[in-house]
């Protein structure tokens, strides 16, 4: 596993994300078996849940494997819905997360997107869990530029940590103003679908002959490749889901290998980078 360091802490630049995971009985030792694997094979310590994933079932599934391992390995993602992000809400949503992953404090929590909630309220409440020692550090997810500014206008709203968004070599609207400004105000960027969300677009990207071939040359898979991308500059850290072990050692094989700028530009030519602001895209 590479690292980047972002106010002191170390994390982790690939991590795994856990929606739709630990929600069928069938399926739930597979899926345990790979992010064992993820952790064991990959040092994958990186953990992003939500208490909407499958209504807390997958912070529960999370909290059965972790527990095996030491606490301190992890650096543990979780977020609240917009509609509990009220005063005694942000307690609530956060006990009950806390209690299904079976941990004493969570180390980022994110409001899930914004939804017209007032953020100076918003502010206040992660502070206040800041306060109590139940999480770490907090952060937002889904929030466009203007959201961004008008955080940073709040009191204390310059102590988030992290804006999670969707990005990846398809979807790179947010590189145009979006990711610039972040880093230029101490926000961490985690990018969430490197792999694409829809099945039909990864496979358009994996599958196309320049793709594969640069792959190849990169000693890559194409899904190696697409996280190559995200990562390449080790400011950024994201995550994706897999339940299959065998599809995580694809998506990691050479992975931390730098693309080369021959083969970065090319890709350019392909995934065009924004010449102009656009809105960001959400799931």
């Amino acid at each position: 596993m590479e690292y980047l360091i972002h106010k002191s802490i170390k994390i982790p630049l690939i991590g795994f994300g856990t929606y739709g995971l630990g929600l069928y009985d069938e399926i739930t030792a597979e899926e345990e078996n790979t992010v064992k694997a993820g952790i064991e094979r990959f040092d994958m310590t990186l953990i992003d849940t939500a208490e909407s994933y499958g209504n807390g079932a997958s912070e529960s599934f999370i909290g059965r494997i972790i527990k095996n391992y030491d606490r301190e390995r992890f650096f543990i993602v979780d977020k609240i819905l917009p509609e509990n992000a009220f005063e005694d809400g942000f307690f609530t949503s956060c006990r009950k997360s806390i209690d299904r992953l079976g941990v004493d404090y969570i180390d980022l929590y994110l409001l899930h997107w914004r939804e017209g909630l007032k953020l100076q309220s918003v502010v206040d409440g992660m502070e206040n869990l800041v306060h109590s020692g139940m999480i770490k550090h907090w952060g937002v997810s889904n929030f466009d530029i203007d959201d961004m500014k008008e955080l940073f206008d709040c009191e204390n709203g310059d102590n988030c940590f992290c804006n999670q968004i969707l990005y990846n070599i398809s979807t790179r609207g947010a590189e145009y103003e979006l990711i610039p400004w972040c880093k230029g105000h101490g926000v961490l960027v985690m990018a969430y679908s490197p792999l694409c969300h829809r099945c039909s677009d990864r496979l358009t990207v994996v599958e196309n002959p320049l793709v594969k071939d640069i792959a190849a040359l990169e000693n890559k898979t194409s899904e190696s490749l697409m996280l190559s991308f995200v990562i390449r500059d080790k400011d950024i850290v994201t995550v994706f889901k897999t339940s299959k072990k065998d599809r995580l050692f694809v998506n990691m094989q050479n992975v931390f290998s730098p693309i080369t700028e021959e083969h970065y530009c090319a890709l350019s030519q392909l995934f065009k980078s924004p010449q102009r602001r656009i809105k960001l895209k959400t799931i």
